[in-house]
């Protein structure tokens, strides 16, 4: 199972450094996605993170940067119409919050991130027998995924797991520039979902 960190939605000063270490510590694929993407910021953010890392990243609306940079592919909307992207290189990714949509999309692109689930998914409707026969390796889970319902995962067949919230609460951006607890944190999920 692959693991994949969704970005903070706005930029900070450790961010490069985060990317960098998680990087260091097996980190499959970073999702790039910002609220307010200035290309300058981008830019800046992809110039400190070693090249040697890029083809490990999911970018969203850059394209001025996919003939700089060699990306692992390019994150879409499921609405944005891909015939109309023709410098799309790499794998394509998409989003789905409910299985007869998921069921779709699966088909049409590489990889579909499933969610956001909450702490309590295993709990939801969605999640259930049909979700059993819908989901698979081109599916990942995303959303609040902590040790509790990742060990719920291996019920299902994802070929991914995107952290986002629950691994960012584990670093205070405004007060700190210690990171230990985040690396940590990423750690002890990362041998969770292993096992999964």
């Amino acid at each position: 199972m692959k693991l994949a960190v969704a970005t903070k939605s706005h930029f900070f000063i450790e961010e490069d450094k985060i990317i960098t270490r998680l990087f260091e510590e097996g980190l499959d694929y970073l999702l790039l996605r910002k609220s307010h993407p200035h290309p300058q910021y981008i830019e800046r953010l992809l110039n400190l993170i070693p090249s040697k890392y890029h083809k490990k990243i999911f970018v969203c609306n850059y394209p001025r940067f996919s003939q700089e940079y060699k990306f692992a592919g390019r994150l879409i909307n499921i609405d944005e119409e891909t015939s109309s992207l023709p410098h799309i290189k790499g794998k394509i990714v998409s989003n789905s919050n409910n299985l007869q949509q998921l069921n779709e999309l699966k088909e049409k692109y590489d990889i579909v991130y499933f969610g956001p689930l909450g702490r309590t998914f295993y709990q939801s409707a969605e999640l259930n027998e049909y979700g059993k026969k819908v989901i698979n390796k081109k599916v990942w889970a995303y959303g609040e995924l902590d040790e509790k319902n990742l060990k719920k995962l291996s019920q299902y067949k994802f070929g991914g797991v995107i952290l986002d919230k629950v691994l960012w609460e584990k670093f205070d951006a405004c007060r700190s520039t210690d990171y230990g607890e985040l690396i940590n944190y990423f750690h002890k999920l990362q041998k969770i979902i292993n096992k999964i």
